[in-house]
């Protein structure tokens, strides 16, 4: 949901001033010596560094730092700084994760030239401007450094984001950076509350620093199970705060109880070996990410050749699905959307090739009905209009430049991808790496499917799409549905259109004289043959929405297209995560319904070594990058990039537990289809 951004104001130094908290972000001419001494020397974080032991666990090769405030990030660029100067030395250093929160981000301008008075920095703030992200609540996933540093900026209240970070482990954060506006000034955030999530988020022995040295802050610290000690504050302060975690025993049973058992997300932290099951954008997005990990890959594609099946296609629309509600479909698709052009970009500057253009989509009104709901997610204002904008239809026609006599939601941001061209890139990516085996026309059998799964360091991921319901997976509600995309020839008229369309299906610009013009959706239908009938249908969708454009009444009939089956699910989200032993959770959890206290309950029985990641529906392009992302981080045992909630409602287990809540037979769901 969108959030407001931070009001700056500059002293003469230089130095943002928060107009709304009437307090400094830093120190004039200090602030990088105040964040070295509060927070990089007392959490002693270059000795800590420089001392780690690496393990086998990739888990366990990974450094977490926490911090309260992004503010300008200062603490963050001046960290970064110190982390690599280390690298730069030849030094081996775990991965770094930075977990921050924001609730009033500054926009990039401000954040640019707050740190502007810094210029040993500037590297690294170059590096985060072209993926700084809008302001949309939730986590913002970021990647610098060569990929050795990953930056979770969460953006939103912090008594709402904290709650929110899922600890499967003992503990996710080695340091914390307590920071932000004093407690006189900014009362609301020091409150008991923060303290008990500090320690529910603490590993053992875990460090924390801040500048502050009130009552209030080292009361609640002690409570939560901190030990303090006092340290001479930075420069005039006469003194801070240093405290350790260690009374692992002063959490309650539920806040050892990380996250509901049900939902549990297996790990396998001495993962080596990973095989795919799959070769669409699924797959391609899985074995690249997992690549990038150090984890050796091997795919096996049922096909002659990757990408076809439903990543076939040669252009597909890329947007996300939004409402005024901000529904989770809603939030897992802006998500999706803005990891997924961070996504992209990164793999272009990398040297992937693949056809594309970020020409922007528009989502016509083109009835009163569409128009109404438009209108209303407009005066909502649940989105930035850096994400999505209403525009008028004389604007909407000077955005596409044809005729478009229809009001309309722009998504700048968005636009077409070519599917096969992507999914190739990305396994050659992958292969570059040396850790990445694709075998084609190859299946693999359900016995040779439990003997790999019952090597601890290694697991098997389906990513097979609509594959998905014909294999030996166990029970889970798939949806098929039948798309067919036309190859349309285009007109005089119709070669100018700049953007890509979208209304019942979806226009794209001509691409060498050819636009993309879809899709049919026909439900429980498995044929993939091109049929003339449904490109009649497929014409007429688009020429009975968009009646009032002559260029596209005047389009001939297609006579060439594709046809693929999509991998859908009865809430239309994908599936992410341990694929369930349905059996064995039916027995488990069949007493769902009495409502008893959730930590009651027995982890989730799941099979080992075995994980999905399917049930994308036509929607691959936007969600496939942040699903993989959310797979392999659970698979890793690295903090995930998802809030619990929406890691929930995507758990492949969800409807199974839904129906236990209801006293529903989940059963049911297949014996009447």
């Amino acid at each position: 949901m969108k959030l407001s951004h931070a009001q700056i104001s500059f002293k003469s130094s230089g130095t943002p001033v928060a107009d709304d908290f009437s307090d400094v972000y830093f120190l004039d001419a200090h602030g990088c010596a105040e964040t070295d001494y509060v927070f990089i020397e007392q959490n002693d974080l270059l000795n800590r560094w420089l001392q780690f032991e690496l393990s086998d666990s990739i888990s366990a090769n990974v450094f977490v730092i926490a911090e309260t405030g992004f503010g300008s990030g200062l603490n963050f660029f001046q960290t970064l700084h110190h982390y690599s100067q280390l690298l730069e030395q030849g030094h081996t250093l775990p991965r770094l994760y930075f977990l921050s929160t924001e609730k009033f981000p500054m926009t990039m301008a401000d954040l640019q030239q707050s740190i502007a008075v810094y210029p040993h920095l500037s590297k690294w703030v170059d590096e985060l401007l072209p993926q700084y992200p809008m302001a949309v609540t939730g986590c913002h996933r970021m990647h610098l450094c060569n990929g050795l540093v990953t930056l979770d900026l969460w953006l939103g209240d912090i008594h709402d984001t904290l709650p929110q970070w899922l600890n499967e482990h003992d503990g996710l954060v080695d340091a914390w950076f307590l920071d932000g506006f004093a407690p006189s000034r900014n009362p609301d955030m020091w409150n008991e509350a923060l303290f008990t999530q500090l320690a529910r988020l603490s590993k053992p022995n875990g460090t924390l620093s801040t500048f502050t040295a009130a009552s209030i802050v080292k009361r609640g610290l002690v409570k939560a199970g901190y030990k303090l000690t006092k340290t001479k504050g930075f420069r005039y302060k006469r003194e801070m705060i240093l405290a350790t975690f260690t009374e692992l025993a002063i959490r309650q049973p539920t806040q050892q109880q990380h996250s509901i058992p049900y939902y549990a997300r297996p790990a396998q932290p001495l993962l080596q070996h990973v095989t795919i099951l799959g070769g669409g954008i699924a797959a391609g997005c899985l074995a690249y990410l997992l690549t990038q990990q150090g984890i050796e890959v091997t795919v096996h594609c049922k096909d002659a050749a990757l990408a076809q099946g439903a990543s076939g296609n040669d252009l597909g629309g890329f947007y996300p699905q939004l409402n005024a509600q901000a529904s989770i479909a809603s939030q897992v698709h802006a998500a999706s959307f803005v990891y997924a052009r961070r996504f992209y970009d990164a793999l272009l500057s990398q040297g992937a090739e693949f056809g594309h253009a970020w020409c922007g989509v528009l989502q016509v009104g083109f009835n009163d009905k569409v128009q109404q709901r438009q209108q209303n997610l407009i005066v909502q204002q649940v989105w930035p209009a850096d994400l999505i904008q209403g525009v008028s239809a004389s604007q909407a026609s000077e955005i596409a430049q044809v005729e478009l006599p229809y009001p309309a939601l722009f998504i700048e941001q968005g636009g077409w991808i070519s599917p096969p061209q992507l999914v190739k890139a990305m396994f050659a990516l992958a292969q570059q790496t040396g850790l990445c085996q694709i075998n084609t026309q190859s299946t693999l059998s359900t016995d040779v499917i439990t003997n790999i799964t019952s090597d601890p360091s290694q697991a098997v991921i389906y990513a097979t799409g609509a594959e998905s319901a014909r294999l030996a997976i166990p029970a889970l509600p798939y949806r098929l549905v039948r798309g067919q995309v036309e190859r349309a020839p285009a007109s005089t008229q119709s070669t100018n259109l700049q953007t890509v369309l979208c209304h019942k299906g979806y226009f794209t610009p001509a691409v060498d004289g050819i636009h993309a013009l879809g899709s049919t959706y026909v439900k429980d239908d498995v044929n993939c043959e091109y049929r003339p009938s449904e490109a009649q249908l497929n014409l007429a969708m688009h020429q009975q929405s968009l009646v009032a454009c002559p260029w596209i009444q005047a389009m001939p009939l297609p006579t060439s297209g594709r046809a693929a089956i999509r991998c859908s699910t009865p809430d239309h989200l994908p599936l992410v995560g341990a694929v369930p032993d349905v059996q064995q959770q039916l027995i488990d959890f069949n007493q769902l319904y009495q409502a008893k206290p959730a930590h009651t309950y027995p982890q989730a029985k799941n099979f080992k070594g075995q994980y999905v990641l399917t049930g994308l529906g036509s929607r691959g392009l936007t969600t496939a990058p942040l699903m993989a992302q959310l797979l392999v981080s659970q698979l890793l045992g690295l903090p995930i990039p998802v809030t619990q909630t929406v890691a929930n409602a995507l758990n492949p287990n969800r409807f199974l537990i839904r129906d236990g809540i209801r006293r529903l037979s989940y059963l049911d769901r297949f014996t009447a289809s």
